[in-house]
């Protein structure tokens, strides 16, 4: 019921503010301002309208469609970054356990099958996260309406959480071995890889957010 008479509210706004000879975008970035969601807005606007015209808005086909093929394109693009990254760490840490051995630890002997099973997901995940990357955003060039697309919010938000936690409980391990006084060189630089690691990709996918957000105001 309170939904209904927001939405009655909103419409009576617009088919006022029209009558006044007030202009669409004027409308729309005023409302924004005011705290209305861009789907509510543009719904009054579709019923002011079809009101004015007498003929339904027209519903582009293949809506569903085109959100199960979002949500393979984002899950793809989120699945081959962890791909990567994650073997990117890895191997990174193989190497910093060989050129910092701990003269206390017995080194277990590696397997050759190791790395090269690292550097093989990284010679396949990174490519395919870049096509898939660039494909996704020759889509929002074209059509930036993309940018308000749910299932990117979703997953992007996710990708930030998990980079987040990641960071978060990488320098909680850092502090708790810097106030035990046992810090040495290779686990700095293990924590240090990690950090550049999630920090890079919580960069980017807060920057794809800032664009998004950037595309609503103008």
């Amino acid at each position: 019921m309170e939904q209904t008479s927001k939405s009655e509210t909103l419409h009576a706004f617009i088919e006022a503010s029209k009558t006044k000879g007030a202009a669409d975008d004027l409308l729309v970035n005023l409302l924004r301002e005011q705290g209305w969601a861009a789907k509510d807005i543009y719904a009054a606007f579709g019923r002011y309208y079809q009101s004015l015209t007498g003929l339904p808005v027209p519903v582009r086909a293949g809506g569903a469609g085109e959100a199960a093929r979002d949500a393979f394109l984002y899950l793809l693009a989120f699945s081959t970054l962890a791909t990567w990254t994650i073997a990117l760490g890895s191997l990174m840490f193989t190497y910093i356990n060989r050129w910092f051995p701990d003269p206390l630890v017995r080194q277990p002997f590696e397997s050759p099958y190791e790395v090269s099973s690292e550097m093989a997901c990284i010679i396949v995940g990174f490519p395919i996260f870049l096509l898939v990357m660039r494909f996704i955003l020759k889509e929002v060039e074209t059509r930036p309406e993309k940018l308000e697309s749910g299932i990117r919010k979703w997953l992007t938000y996710i990708a930030l959480l998990i980079a987040a936690g990641t960071v978060i409980g990488d320098l909680i391990t850092f502090l708790t071995f810097f106030l035990q006084g046992e810090l040495t060189a290779r686990f700095v630089l293990k924590v240090l890889t990690v950090v550049v690691i999630a920090g890079s990709v919580f960069w980017y996918y807060l920057e794809s957010l800032k664009r998004g957000a950037g595309h609503d105001e103008a």
